[in-house]
């Protein structure tokens, strides 16, 4: 797709990404092509008598390059900062907004 992933972490209930996309490439359709694809892998070849599915929503933050550093830090260390409560806000789902 032309994107670039500088991390991935997860957590049991979402996963985040760090990735860099050319301006020709809808973040939607990345997003719709990583959840459908992710999802056909996980039922049809990880784990074919489990039901895997992505939630519908999802969210999106716009850094710049030099945050870039800040973001893949936060992303590799995300189950520490769920342990520690340090959470980053604007990188976590908020429920009541």
């Amino acid at each position: 797709m032309g994107g670039l992933v500088h991390a991935i972490g997860g957590m049991e209930d979402h996963v985040h990404l760090a990735v860099s996309l050319p301006p020709k490439l809808a973040p939607a359709k990345f997003i719709g092509d990583v959840k459908g694809n992710s999802s056909h892998y996980v039922n049809h070849v990880i784990k074919p008598d489990f039901e895997f599915y992505w939630q519908d929503e999802y969210g999106v933050l716009s850094f710049g390059e030099r945050n870039l550093a800040s973001v893949v830090r936060y992303i590799h260390n995300q189950k520490q900062h769920h342990a520690d409560g340090t959470l980053i806000a604007a990188m976590e789902r908020m429920d009541d907004v």
